[in-house]
């Protein structure tokens, strides 16, 4: 079948909520951005990997985990610094808990971050268990880590991430699965259910054709929620809210197309990335772009590792500066602008409480310059 890419969980899911936003991932290949709790996650889920890496029956040291945790740890995403220390420390004391709960007990485990990848009905799968034991009986136990603040444990015997690696690995391993278990990490908590019954899989794989059929026939229609949409960064682009962004029209240049655009998106980037050294070469990159943003009139734009938004930015030049200071004096609001500035300056007359024949004065000695605001952020 002509998908674009394999199925797995995540994707599956995503088509369903919404499949206008599965295009922009997965066939526009338009980059979201990072979210901490995934890197998070990620950070926690390859410290595990690592702890039940050893082929012999011995867990490796504490001291070597949080080694590992360290050299591994995923940055991408966090609000600032503080935050992503106050996120580092929360991991590093779930696998110290962690350590001390299971080392003495450790076992090799069936498999640790189980890849699959197989076909169902012409339909090509993948994903990956985070952990698989064998259980006495010889039947697998399989064994999902969440380290979410909160878990809802109702869903378990029903989530259709479990089905789908209870399915993939009675497929792929040729063993029956006996159990299935969330793991609570920020708890160490482990919720148990029994193995699916064929009608919860059956649900499954008729979701799998659905979408896989959805998919193929170009079905990408928005399927707005009030929760889903809030968070989507694909608001700008999205058909739905073209009212909402009306007059600021957006577009991932190199998916539509548009290589010349991303290029320059880019090279806007790398210049500020190296601002102190290339100061000049970044400020012509910039009108070079913002002439190419207005000439197509696009507001926001993609390339390779960079997005870039822009706006009106509207600013005042003077020539007379002294003519300037002597006006503010008389006015009595010369220390609102101290030296005065241009930018305080062009605060003052923009700020609709300033007193209407000092802004008109100011503005007859001046003169009004819109410029293009432009915010970078790497991707």
């Amino acid at each position: 079948m002509n998908l674009p890419r394999p199925l797995s969980h995540s994707s599956i899911s995503l088509y369903n909520e919404c499949p206008q936003k599965y295009k922009f991932k997965y066939i526009d290949k338009i980059p979201e951005k990072p979210k901490h709790f995934f890197s998070f996650g990620q950070s926690v889920h390859l410290a595990l990997e690592y702890f039940y890496g050893p082929k012999e029956p011995k867990a490796p040291s504490l001291e070597d985990l949080l080694k590992h945790y360290r050299e591994i740890w995923v940055k991408p995403g966090y609000r600032d610094e503080n935050h992503e220390a106050e996120l580092f420390e929360e991991g590093r004391q779930i696998l110290t808990r962690f350590h001390d709960k299971h080392a003495k007990s450790f076992h090799v485990p069936f498999s640790v971050e189980y890849n699959f990848n197989f076909e169902y009905e012409g339909i090509p799968l993948t994903g990956k268990v985070d952990r698989i034991d064998e259980l006495p009986d010889g039947r697998l136990s399989i064994l999902d880590y969440k380290t979410g603040k909160k878990l809802a444990a109702g869903r378990l015997d029903i989530d259709a991430q479990l089905t789908m690696y209870q399915f993939a690995c009675e497929s792929q391993l040729g063993k029956e699965v006996g159990e299935l278990i969330f793991y609570h990490l920020p708890t160490l908590k482990e919720h148990r259910t029994i193995r699916r019954d064929k009608p919860l899989v059956k649900e499954l794989t008729t979701r799998i054709v659905d979408t896989a059929e959805g998919i193929t026939k170009e079905r990408f229609d928005p399927k707005p929620t009030e929760n889903a949409c809030r968070w989507c960064d694909y608001k700008p682009l999205c058909p739905i809210y073209k009212d909402q962004y009306a007059g600021m029209p957006a577009v991932a240049a190199k998916a539509a197309g548009e290589p010349e655009l991303a290029a320059l998106v880019d090279k806007y980037g790398d210049a500020l990335a190296a601002v102190e050294a290339a100061q000049s070469a970044a400020q012509a990159a910039a009108k070079e772009l913002a002439a190419a943003l207005k000439k197509k009139n696009y507001v926001r734009a993609f390339g390779d590792r960079f997005e870039v938004s822009s706006a009106p930015a509207v600013k005042w030049e003077f020539t007379d500066k002294k003519k300037v200071l002597d006006m503010l004096k008389k006015a009595g609001v010369y220390e609102q602008v101290l030296a005065p500035s241009a930018p305080l300056v062009n605060k003052l007359i923009e700020d609709k409480a300033t007193d209407a024949d000092l802004r008109a004065r100011l503005t007859e000695i001046g003169e009004r310059v819109v410029t293009t605001d432009l915010k970078l952020k790497g991707l």
